[in-house]
């Protein structure tokens, strides 16, 4: 009889703590909308970026805040953090500028693979997180750049 008090108890205090959770959805979903050269430096170099952000959930997302990191060929390339407050509404999409810094070896990497890769193309990754308060979404999107014959 004991016994079962005490699990009926567990059985009850284990529902409460599941019904008090909220499931957080899986992801949103970022491409790279538009690229163009920032500064170039020496050691440094910075790209303008137009991020398109969309939300597949049925709600809006006040976002407020970004981490990305773009990969070309399979190598790490560029990275960038953005604390931009956006709302990206549900079941739509919202367009964030952003700014991706890269390092010389990133960039030299990438010029040595252009001439074995030049016909072939580029390859590129984009992933990264969009923060919304203690909510995270993860995103990632691969792409070509084919060469024009």
């Amino acid at each position: 009889m004991r016994s079962g008090i005490i699990i009926a108890v567990l059985a009850i205090a284990l529902a409460g703590c599941a019904r008090g959770k909220t499931v957080q959805p899986d992801y949103v979903d970022a491409s790279i909308s538009e690229l163009t050269v920032g500064q170039v430096g020496v050691l440094e170099q910075t790209w303008d970026m137009t991020l398109r952000v969309q939300n597949p959930n049925n709600y809006d997302i006040p976002a407020d805040g970004m981490k990305f990191l773009i990969e070309v060929n399979g190598k790490a390339f560029a990275r960038g953090v953005n604390n931009q407050a956006v709302m990206i509404p549900r079941l739509g999409e919202a367009m964030v500028q952003v700014q991706a810094i890269s390092d010389l070896p990133a960039v030299m990497n990438q010029i040595n693979d252009m001439t074995r890769l030049g016909y072939q193309g580029l390859d590129y990754k984009l992933s990264g997180t969009v923060f919304s308060g203690e909510w995270r979404y993860p995103f990632e999107y691969k792409g070509t750049i084919k060469p024009v014959p």
